[in-house]
């Protein structure tokens, strides 16, 4: 009796631990997916125009007229010549429309369509760098999987993975590059695990008006910088490899952790070249 009766509380308490766990990991992935829209952002690419009418103060007795404007507003003080825009509240100077990111040292830029054509050699890729979130990571070319009435492409092992009909750094089109978020089951590793960090800096980036977040590709023929223009969350039914006219990337993981049913795409264009 004493045994059977300790058999049930065992199952019992079992049982409400189980859908404790059940309830828990619900509630985690509905705050979570609950967080997606936040995930969607565009880099702002209007920049400040190289003139416009300003003033220098109220006590100047001269008229408008047209100026450069100074790279940096945050630098000048009250009294002399900040952006209009702040006329009224003069102690936000500063966090204006976005300014043309620096190019990082040692790469040519790609200013136009016809640049990438001749400047940019074709090279498969075999690593990938995100400075700013301290991604270093070796790149493969993904392989396909024949599973009988199937095929499909293997997933990237403690790498990054590059689809191989898409395009190769440099090259004009849209290549496409997987990597694991996590992988608490299969041992993948989790290269991409910072990724979902780029939307927050992305805003943070519109609001301060400079910067960017700079991708860089090596391969045999070079070197080559992409900056993040957008960030997109996509159900995983919903994805679609797409190609583009111009050179441009999508880094793809799979989101929320421990369910893993959509797919965050951080697209990127490609701005410099370093060759060899």
């Amino acid at each position: 009796m004493n045994k059977r009766l300790s058999l049930g509380v065992a199952l019992i308490a079992v049982g409400v631990v189980v859908l404790l766990l059940i309830g828990g990991y619900l509630i985690f992935t509905v705050n979570e997916k609950a967080k997606f829209e936040q995930l969607n952002v565009r880099l702002n690419t209007d920049v400040i125009p190289d003139s416009i009418a300003v003033t220098i103060d109220e006590q100047d007795n001269q008229k408008l007229s047209v100026i450069d404007l100074p790279v940096h507003f945050s630098n000048m003080h009250f009294g002399v010549l900040f952006h209009p825009k702040y006329w009224h509240d003069p102690i936000k100077t500063g966090s204006d429309l976005r300014q043309q990111a620096d190019m990082s040292v040692g790469f040519d830029p790609v200013l136009s369509f016809e640049d990438s054509i001749i400047l940019v050699p074709k090279g498969t890729a075999d690593r990938i760098l995100i400075p700013l979130l301290n991604i270093d990571s070796t790149v493969n070319e993904l392989g396909i999987i024949d599973l009988g009435d199937s095929r499909e492409y293997e997933t990237p092992n403690n790498t990054v993975g590059h689809i191989p009909e898409t395009a190769d750094p440099g090259e004009i089109g849209n290549g496409w590059f997987f990597g694991h978020l996590e992988s608490p089951f299969s041992g993948e590793g989790n290269v991409f695990r910072r990724l979902p960090e780029i939307p927050e800096l992305l805003r943070e980036i519109n609001e301060i008006g400079e910067g960017g977040i700079d991708i860089i590709f090596h391969s045999s023929t070079g070197e080559y910088l992409y900056q993040v223009t957008s960030s997109e969350v996509l159900h995983a039914d919903e994805l679609k490899i797409s190609g583009s006219d111009d050179s441009r990337i999508s880094l793809v993981t799979c989101i929320p952790r421990l369910e893993y049913s959509h797919r965050l795409i951080i697209k990127a264009v490609l701005v410099g070249v370093k060759t060899y």
